[in-house]
């Protein structure tokens, strides 16, 4: 438990990081009209999508922690602290109204009622901890999930592990039986419109 403890405070750290510097560089924008420029331009509707999946990801390790009971007041505090990074980073977004309605509703974002089957081994995601959609009505029926070395994972979780934080995916629960090699380019749904899409390519009109 403690090594799955370490793990997904590393995960809770990288997520942290996202969001704070999409917080911060929004913050360091002066005019609300040019932050509403940035937020509407191509590259930053990309980043931001990808912002909002990482925070999605938090609340699945939520989830995942409340599932199998895992009560650590480190963790806890992580996503505390994520959650007032990001109600901080909404603040922002309502300059662009238009992004706000792109937001996920927070039912969706809702992942505390998300039960392990029989099957939960084998299901569970190697990052989050909480369970994989293998069926079309399942949490997230738009999420694919892939497995590599036996564990099953979220494809934006394991995306988010590759880009944030580690080359290895973690797996924190990986059954070892009938290992499968992991097809990275598969890994597209933080892919090129988002987490390729950083801070840095957010340009701002000196128009203003």
């Amino acid at each position: 438990m403690e090594a799955n403890v370490k793990t997904l405070q590393r995960c809770l750290n990288g997520i942290y990081k996202v969001i704070r510097t999409a917080n911060d560089t929004l913050c360091a924008i002066s005019k609300p009209s040019v932050c509403s420029e940035v937020l509407l331009s191509p590259q930053g509707t990309a980043y931001f999508s990808g912002v909002t999946e990482v925070y999605r990801v938090a609340k699945r390790v939520e989830g995942g922690m409340k599932t199998l009971s895992i009560s650590n007041e480190t963790l806890q505090h992580s996503l505390r602290d994520i959650e007032i990074i990001w109600n901080n980073l909404q603040a922002f977004l309502s300059f662009s109204p238009s992004m706000l309605r792109m937001l996920p509703a927070e039912s969706t974002l809702d992942c505390s009622a998300v039960t392990a089957s029989g099957n939960a081994r084998n299901e569970t995601c190697g990052v989050c901890l909480l369970r994989t959609p293998n069926e079309p009505h399942d949490l997230n029926d738009t999420e694919n999930s892939v497995l590599h070395d036996g564990c099953r994972y979220h494809a934006s979780c394991a995306n988010f592990w590759l880009n944030c934080v580690d080359s290895s995916l973690p797996g924190l629960i990986a059954p070892k039986e009938n290992p499968e090699a992991l097809d990275r380019e598969g890994l597209t749904v933080l892919g090129s419109n988002s987490l390729d899409t950083g801070p840095e390519d957010l340009t701002v009109s000196t128009a203003h």
